[in-house]
């Protein structure tokens, strides 16, 4: 059979190592725009810092040639032919398949800010986009930089350039940092320990209103709940999150959902024997995953594949979680950590001198999430008992609760 997976991001890749696992008689090509092999996109800011390209990227070609993958790099994809089974890349050549899997991913969201895109604006999604960055720091007059948005990417982007002499600027239009992993309480602490490692210049509450330029130099406006004010900048970094790339699905005539490809369980698309997995799938069909995360492009992927090799199976939808070390904190979220109606905090532990915070979340005596800052203990047993909707009790008795 020959399987062609559109991609090389986690998803891609989790795809292809599944089909090795699981299968020996297959054709399979890999095809992606990027000029690289697989790499994780959360260790690329190491580049800004100094490190090498080659040792971010986790397989190099060997690895594909010496298990038969043929991969295609630095090449788009620019239409789908499902009548005929086969995909036309820009040079014109054409590649048959049995089974196409699409796993496109995403592209930096640029908001819709006056005067943004008259000029240079600095995105961190790839090797290359880092490349970018660290020449532009080093060549950076002011030594200073703005990074709109107040994510993870822009703490480890804050971290990166702070280490070879730019000084960072972050403006969030949120009351503190990581709203999507932490709540405002776990924010809050977030902030003031990183303060203690990052020379870095916080705008909370803030919006960017406009951006006037002059050549690379520009004036930008702010508006936060005082008012509006102007400063300086030559060096603008957006982060504000990523949006679905269509482009490609819109072309060959894929249905779509709200926000991009839409699947059904099995990680089908619309046509016949074309599946797709990761940022590439519109996550509206599945309440309680979440679009832009690891964890879930790999749980996709995994199924697609399998239900490609001929196994019917479903995917069960991602709980969403993030375990890294940002700016050299450790952080882990997993699960629902919102504050709303019935939710109750439990386990809190919040300790500023030693640097960690624990808060558990529970809704009807059920474990839904878990908030770990400055520490790791219980990791494990945490996120076991939040997949399988643990009870306080049991909880409790796991970790000797009080």
């Amino acid at each position: 059979m020959r399987v062609v997976v559109i991609g090389s991001g986690h998803a891609g890749f989790t795809a292809v190592n599944t089909f090795l696992k699981n299968e020996e008689d297959l054709e399979i090509t890999m095809i992606t725009e990027d000029p690289y092999p697989f790499y994780p996109r959360p260790i690329i800011y190491k580049i800004i810092r100094g490190e090498k390209p080659e040792n971010v990227i986790r397989y190099p070609k060997k690895w594909y040639i010496d298990h038969n993958i043929n991969l295609i790099l630095n090449k788009r994809v620019t239409g789908i032919e499902n009548k005929d089974n086969f995909v036309t890349i820009e040079d014109g050549a054409k590649l048959s398949y049995d089974k196409l899997l699409i796993t496109t991913g995403s592209k930096p969201f640029i908001p819709p800010i006056p005067g943004i895109h008259d000029g240079p604006v600095y995105c961190l999604r790839s090797i290359d986009d880092a490349l970018k960055i660290r020449k532009k720091a080093l060549n950076c007059e002011t030594k200073k930089a703005t990074i709109l948005g107040g994510g993870l990417l822009s703490v480890e982007l804050a971290k990166a350039l702070s280490e070879i002499g730019i000084a960072p600027t972050i403006i969030d239009r949120s009351p503190y940092l990581l709203r999507k992993q932490l709540d405002g309480e776990g924010g809050y602490f977030f902030n003031k320990i990183l303060d203690k490692s990052l020379d870095t210049r916080f705008l909370f509450n803030s919006t960017c209103q406009k951006i006037q330029r002059n050549g690379e130099k520009m004036t930008i406006e702010i508006k936060d709940v005082i008012g509006v004010s102007k400063y300086k900048c030559e060096f603008l970094l957006n982060a504000t999150g990523i949006q679905n790339d269509n482009s490609l699905a819109n072309k060959a005539g894929l249905t779509l959902g709200k926000y991009a490809i839409s699947v059904d369980p099995h990680m089908k698309t619309s046509m016949k024997n074309i599946y797709a997995a990761g940022d590439a799938v519109d996550i509206g069909s599945f309440p309680g995953s979440k679009f832009g995360i690891i964890p879930t492009a790999i749980d996709q992927a995994r199924i697609a594949a399998l239900n490609i090799l001929g196994t019917e199976i479903q995917y069960p939808g991602t709980v969403p979680w993030t375990t890294l070390k940002v700016a050299g904190i450790d952080l882990t979220s997993i699960g629902d950590v919102t504050m709303e109606s019935g939710v109750e905090e439990k386990g809190v532990v919040l300790d500023f001198d030693k640097g960690i915070y624990r808060k558990l979340f529970f809704k009807n005596q059920k474990l839904r999430g878990v908030i770990l800052i400055g520490t790791r203990e219980n990791l494990r047993s945490l996120k076991d008992l939040i997949m399988k909707k643990a009870s306080f009790q049991e909880v409790k008795n796991e970790l000797n609760l009080a």
